[in-house]
């Protein structure tokens, strides 16, 4: 009990400006192998290597063609580390 709550009280400090982004801009249009699909924002993670993963759920939407085909082939939800997700970040506050 007491690592968890350890666990968590870093967690909150470290990654709290990554969850804050993520929460003011929760959706993301990302280009997978089987097309465009739009994710939002479901939950901070760590892999197996205790690396922060952010977990993206693909919405349903009509306007991108790609939908059915990405959730098929790839699932329901979307992986990225901090540094990929903070790479679009930056590319979308740039455009």
């Amino acid at each position: 009990m007491k690592i968890s709550n350890i666990k968590e009280k870093t967690f909150n400090k470290d990654y709290s400006s990554i969850q804050e982004l993520c929460l003011q801009s929760p959706v993301l249009i990302i280009s997978t192998p089987c097309g465009v699909g739009k994710y939002r924002f479901n939950m901070l993670t760590y892999d197996k290597e205790n690396r922060l993963i952010l977990k993206y759920k693909l919405l349903k939407d009509d306007k991108l063609k790609d939908t059915n085909k990405i959730e098929y082939v790839l699932g329901k939800f979307y992986y990225l580390s901090a540094k990929q997700f903070l790479y679009a970040f930056k590319h979308y506050a740039n455009s």
